[in-house]
């Protein structure tokens, strides 16, 4: 098999070329590292919906907030109806969020979308929410705790189904409020209220209480976990999608601008980590440092990554609440194109 790229180069935004498979006539197998990023989600359909279309399956998946609603959709569809089911629950996931943004009153006008297309962090609605949540709990705006996204996993997903099955592995990060760890929830713990737990933003939603213990999104603390993926799934090759570059043009001098960078490298920092020992531990499996099955796997292991880059983050970050049917097909379609230009730059498919 060729080319066995470095950490350092898929750091450098450049894709992996090889994908491992186990055997003559079988489609290439994955394992996926879903970044969270609210409505930016919808690239990431985008990138899922072409890599299924174009035959590639998946050993496991990971997952932290976003990236666990598409985890769970993905793999119930799989399991309904193989890839075109899977393709299709993607797709009912995506326009049920859109159907229910339509009544929002976040969403940007014609005038919005003439100024300042989809980027909203200049947009007045998102400013006073982001004023409102900063002075009110959602224990006081939302008593009940209502979520829409609730009703949407209850009436979609087979959680039973889900559970017992493990044709595809899945990881969804949440953290923990009182300890502030990482919680991996694995297919047999899979539920509604935890995929909901990866997803919750503390300032928008109560925290998701399980088996007694309290969670936030899982961005906190994984965003998405890595080493599960090479652990616990024979997958030789890892697809991070990720939604959140972490760059800057430079400091940010409003006030707006200045949380919107804080928030960000919150949220991209437990990658960051990640990466940073995904590398240490590759580099100690090379030299023999590391040895056992799992350092074996280190030392062969090949990470490749599709991102939004400059594109998504031209959105802006208040984007990421924008869940308008035209902005997801935009960001679906967006996912498609980046999706396909990895898949045509060169990677090998054959056999080991």
């Amino acid at each position: 098999m060729s080319d066995n790229n470095t950490i350092g180069q898929h750091l450098a935004g450049r894709p992996g070329k090889a994908i491992s498979r186990r055997g003559a006539g079988e489609n290439p197998r994955l394992a996926l590292a879903l970044q969270g990023g609210g409505a930016h989600g919808a690239f990431t359909w985008g990138v899922l919906d072409t890599l299924i279309e174009h035959g590639v399956s998946f050993e496991a998946i990971s997952g932290a907030s976003a990236g666990s609603f598409n985890a769970v959709f993905l793999v119930h569809g799989w399991l309904e109806d193989g890839p075109d089911g899977a393709r299709a629950a993607l797709a009912t996931l995506w326009k049920r969020i859109g159907a229910k943004a339509a009544f929002s009153p976040l969403q940007s006008n014609l005038m919005d979308q003439l100024t300042s297309g989809w980027n909203m962090d200049g947009n007045s609605r998102h400013m006073g929410l982001d004023l409102f949540t900063r002075l009110l709990s959602p224990y006081q705006f939302n008593p009940l705790d209502m979520n829409p996204l609730r009703d949407l996993l209850v009436d979609q997903i087979d959680f039973e189904r889900l559970q017992k099955s493990r044709q595809i592995n899945l990881f969804l990060a949440a953290t923990d409020v009182e300890n502030g760890h990482l919680k991996l929830f694995t297919n047999r713990e899979i539920t509604a209220e935890a995929v909901l737990a990866s997803a919750t933003l503390p300032w928008l939603h109560h925290a998701v209480k399980i088996n007694g213990r309290h969670y936030w999104d899982g961005g906190f603390t994984a965003n998405p976990p890595i080493l599960p993926l090479l652990e616990r799934s024979e997958a030789q090759d890892v697809l991070l999608v990720r939604l959140d570059c972490g760059t800057s043009d430079g400091p940010p001098v409003t006030a707006r601008a200045i949380q919107a960078r804080l928030n960000q490298i919150m949220f991209t920092a437990p990658l960051n980590h990640d990466l940073d020992q995904f590398a240490d531990l590759q580099r100690m499996a090379r030299e023999g440092l590391l040895g056992g099955p799992l350092g074996q796997r280190l030392a062969e292991a090949r990470l490749h990554m599709i991102e939004g880059g400059d594109d998504l983050r031209a959105f802006g970050q208040a984007s990421k609440l924008n869940a308008q049917r035209g902005f997801l097909q935009e960001l679906h379609d967006l996912g498609r194109d980046r999706a396909e230009s990895w898949l045509n730059s060169g990677i090998d498919t054959t056999t080991k």
